[in-house]
């Protein structure tokens, strides 16, 4: 952990707790402090040059969205990646963002479509590069055209929670260019329902390739009965 922080810079001051959180969950969903990795308050205060107090409420909130487990001890640590969290990651997200998902097909206008052929076009390029940051990244943007128009900002701010959490799985998802195939399909699959304004074929695709996701890594994944 310590070689990682090195390359991290200093946090300024301004919702330091809300930074602090930012920071940590960028290092963890890109597996840069794998699962397992102990997060010392007073090492991470020293690195981010912060004190320890948003250091904690920093991973209090990390441990709110599933990312950090503290111990009874008060020591936290990376959770692990294991079956059942992912099960329920994506039981989760099947409701809320299928919700999203249909809501906002409903109500996409020109300018969220244009976002949206624009954003996957992006996804194109990214998977067919099997740039594993990069799409990740894009795909918060391209969902978030869609989710927005809903009006429900709530609602679009769980989904957006629920994406992260799931942002380390999801790497595992895309370890081979077969399966950036198959999540780029998914992607053109979304838009059209959203092009032609079909909310139940908009919720059916995410439901889909949620379904997809799991099934694909299930058995990839240990059980945290073993």
């Amino acid at each position: 952990m310590t070689d990682v922080l090195k390359s991290v810079a200093p946090i300024a001051r301004e919702s330091v707790e809300d930074r602090v959180a930012e920071t940590l969950r960028d290092l963890i969903v890109t597996g840069r402090l794998p699962e397992g990795t102990p997060l010392v308050q007073r090492e991470l205060a020293e690195r981010l040059g912060v004190s320890q107090t948003p250091v904690r409420l920093g991973l209090v909130e990390l441990q709110r969205v599933g990312l950090v487990e503290i111990g009874e001890n008060g020591r936290a640590s990376v959770t692990r990646l294991t079956r059942e969290d992912f099960e329920e990651i994506s039981a989760a997200r099947l409701g809320l963002e299928g919700l999203a998902a249909r809501l906002g097909a409903a109500a996409v206008g020109p300018a969220e479509l244009e976002r949206m052929r624009l954003g996957l076009r992006e996804l194109e390029r990214l998977g067919k590069a099997a740039d594993v940051d990069g799409y990740l990244r894009a795909r918060w943007t391209f969902h978030a055209a869609c989710y927005e128009a809903s009006g429900r900002a709530r609602l679009v701010a769980e989904v957006e929670r629920l994406f992260w959490r799931s942002e380390r799985y999801n790497r595992i998802v895309l370890s081979t260019k077969e399966r950036f195939r198959g999540s780029v399909g998914n992607y053109r699959r979304f838009f059209a329902a959203c092009k032609a304004g079909d909310s139940t074929a908009a919720e059916r695709v995410i439901h889909e390739s949620m379904r997809w996701a799991v099934d694909l890594i299930w058995d990839e994944l240990p059980s945290e009965q073993g």
